[in-house]
């Protein structure tokens, strides 16, 4: 599978070889690369789970294969952003449920593909957990990001990572790049540029983590601008949103996340990281006075 894309071999050849063998776990996280090979990965996985050939699969030419490569097989469904960079939302994850209870209508198999994960918001992600923690056993799930460390610990815990690029953050990574990123939004809120600075100097010599980070904090200033007073007990996610809220105008988080976009993107390019994390403080000092 992905001769075709810039995807790392040995995640190719695993994810080939469990779907050859009908082994392929119900939840994936494709994480890395860009934003077209995680989509281009995503739909040759897709169509590989509803193909109908007795040999290798996909085989791209049983009809099956054909209406999925043509984007009209029924079984097959895409969650993503209303528009680029908005949040994917609790509703769209119901909608995925409601049709996750029906059987297939073209064979055995429903497959559900949400691009861009890392923009469904808490609301949206606890809703998939639901669905992760109950899977039926003719759906499978796709989620594809720039990183896994942008989702819920929970959602990761249930689902199965395949790196597509081998610069893709590591477990390590994974698991502090959530935590940084509320480090990173509480000194926003309550100290100096200088402080901030401070706090990603160990950064200078890690890209995977300063870049999962950046894909860390978009979610939480998402969730700030809807975030509520009323919970009786709030996750550290809530309350990171929930000072965010109380600090910050609306205008300033949406500016914070193109901000954290824009960087990102950058990185991705392969520019300076150093420069990147200096600009990076600096439009975050500016956007806080403003």
């Amino acid at each position: 599978m992905f001769e075709q894309l810039a995807v790392d071999r040995k995640t190719a050849a695993a994810i080939d070889e469990a779907v050859q063998r009908g082994r392929l776990p119900h939840a994936l996280i494709l994480e890395g690369g860009d934003e077209a090979t995680r989509l281009a990965a995503a739909q040759e996985i897709a169509c590989a789970l509803v193909c109908e050939s007795a040999d290798r699969k996909p085989c791209g030419v049983c009809p099956k294969c054909r209406k999925a490569l043509s984007g009209s097989h029924p079984d097959l469904y895409l969650i993503e952003p209303e528009k680029e960079g908005a949040p994917i939302k609790v509703d769209a994850i119901r909608a995925l449920k409601s049709h996750a209870t029906l059987r297939p209508n073209d064979g055995d198999r429903s497959v559900f593909h949400i691009r861009e994960a890392q923009l469904m918001n808490v609301q949206a992600q606890n809703a998939l957990l639901k669905i992760l923690e109950e899977p039926a056993p003719h759906v499978s799930i796709l989620l594809t990001c720039p990183s896994k460390a942008a989702l819920l610990e929970t959602i990761r815990s249930r689902a199965t990572a395949f790196a597509l690029s081998n610069e893709t953050a590591t477990d390590t990574t994974d698991e502090t790049a959530p935590q940084t990123a509320k480090d990173m939004l509480k000194t926003l809120c309550e100290g100096s540029e200088l402080d901030l600075l401070v706090l990603l100097a160990p950064l200078q010599k890690d890209r995977p983590l300063f870049r999962a980070a950046l894909s860390a904090v978009r979610p939480l200033l998402r969730d700030a601008l809807v975030a509520g007073e009323d919970l009786p007990a709030m996750t550290q996610e809530e309350e990171t949103a929930l000072l965010l809220r109380r600090r910050l105008t609306q205008k300033q988080l949406l500016d914070l996340m193109d901000a954290a976009q824009s960087c990102a993107d950058a990185l991705d390019r392969n520019a300076n990281l150093n420069l990147v994390l200096t600009y990076y403080c600096s439009r975050c000092s500016e956007i806080k006075l403003s």
